[in-house]
């Protein structure tokens, strides 16, 4: 059946601005926009005069079978069904598209529930955002493996690294997750600032990835690991928190896209439980390293890193379904213009993912995925986290008219 969204403001992101126009969809995809076309009798039609609408927002961090409640991170799922896990991730899908994000890549899950609710979505057996999935992150040998026992996969050596990324394949996952330094939300024996796997294993792991046409995402804090990430060909670093010009300008030089998830600090301080109950370690990492974080995302923005939009949405405090906060953040707290960060969200995350064909702006020929809101968010950023319409494959997933 033709669909029809009529009335509507349409933000062309390439060029940064607004068109009035009517689009027609076809079998879930774009067809047309026009000005004058009329819809015939069978046609289902939306009206959404009035409305700004934008492409479906991307985000390209999240854990989904993380629960964000949860303020003691050690082992957090330690004593449950396992089937709880997998009606955890399903329903944070659910928020997560509800929320505006009709695309999401999850860079470690918990032993591949995430991938059976990426099936379900595929199936329309429940709602959710398009997923690309990692599977297990593959780490070194760490004490941080006993908090995340089901989303880390231990691999020492570039023989075990290749295996490792191998068996993530073997379970579905669309790309590779590596750990090319420590984490924040992790043991206190790990070091953020510490490099993880060497040059040599990152390379093994980007080699697994790009052989099957897959991409390879490295979590990187401190600056060695972030530029052996870049060296070794990962297509983005994730954080990205202590970089300085030179590695900044690695990236750029290479095509390495930052996914900065600079919302982490502020939305465990929003939530005053989690805040109050956080493991002290780990809320003090993230207190000392705010104010660095926002303004390396500005530096590396400014030194030409391709950016694309990601939430790190399963930290503590940082709720499924409220990941357009980080667009707030990026804006009000990394030196972004709206334009920017929408941007980031959108054809910028798109590209990353190699998908620009299909995802990322509305025009003819890609996915109808498109969210709208009452007022425009592009004059006010803080417009984003009140969604009022998303759409998915041309679907009407929500409308609050």
């Amino acid at each position: 059946m033709t669909q029809w969204l009529r009335g509507g403001s349409i933000y062309d992101v390439a060029a940064g601005a607004y068109r009035r126009g009517d689009i027609r969809i076809e079998a879930g995809r774009i067809a047309s926009i026009s000005d004058g076309a009329k819809p015939s009798g069978d046609d289902m039609v939306t009206d959404v005069e009035g409305a700004y609408l934008l492409p479906g927002f991307i985000d390209c961090h999240v854990h989904l079978c993380s629960p964000t409640h949860a303020a003691y991170r050690n082992n957090v799922w330690n004593g449950k069904l396992p089937g709880e896990i997998a009606i955890y991730a399903a329903e944070a899908a659910k928020r997560t598209l509800m929320g505006g994000i009709t695309t999401a890549r999850d860079v470690g899950g918990w032993d591949y529930h995430e991938i059976a609710v990426r099936s379900a979505i595929n199936s329309g057996q429940i709602p959710g955002p398009r997923l690309f999935c990692a599977g297990r992150l593959l780490s070194i040998t760490t004490a941080t493996t006993a908090y995340f026992p089901g989303m880390y996969e231990v691999a020492d050596g570039p023989e075990q690294v290749r295996a490792a990324a191998r068996k993530q394949l073997a379970h579905g996952a669309d790309l590779i997750k590596v750990m090319a330094t420590g984490a924040m939300t992790s043991s206190e024996y790990e070091d953020a600032r510490a490099i993880q796997f060497t040059l040599e294993e990152l390379k093994a792991a980007v080699a697994v990835a790009e052989e099957n046409f897959k991409h390879c995402a490295a979590h990187a804090h401190a600056t060695d690991g972030i530029k052996n990430a870049a060296l070794a060909g990962c297509r983005s670093v994730e954080h990205g928190t202590f970089g300085n010009e030179e590695v900044y300008g690695v990236m750029a030089e290479k095509g390495t896209y930052l996914v900065p998830t600079t919302c982490t600090t502020s939305a465990m301080l929003a939530d005053n439980e989690i805040s109050a109950s956080l493991t002290p370690h780990i809320k003090e990492r993230y207190l000392a390293t705010d104010d660095i974080h926002l303004k390396n995302m500005d530096l590396a923005k400014r030194l030409g890193v391709p950016v694309a939009m990601g939430t790190d949405a399963g930290t503590p405090g940082n709720h499924h379904g409220d990941n357009t906060q980080e667009l707030v953040r990026m804006v009000e707290g990394a030196g972004f213009t709206p334009h920017e960060a929408v941007h980031a969200a959108t054809l910028g995350a798109a590209t990353m993912l190699r998908r620009e064909a299909d995802l990322g702006s509305i025009d003819e020929g890609k996915y109808a995925d498109i969210i709208g809101f009452a007022d425009d968010p592009l004059a006010d950023i803080t417009v984003t986290r009140d969604v009022r319409l998303v759409m998915k494959g041309g679907d009407v997933m929500r409308y609050d008219r």
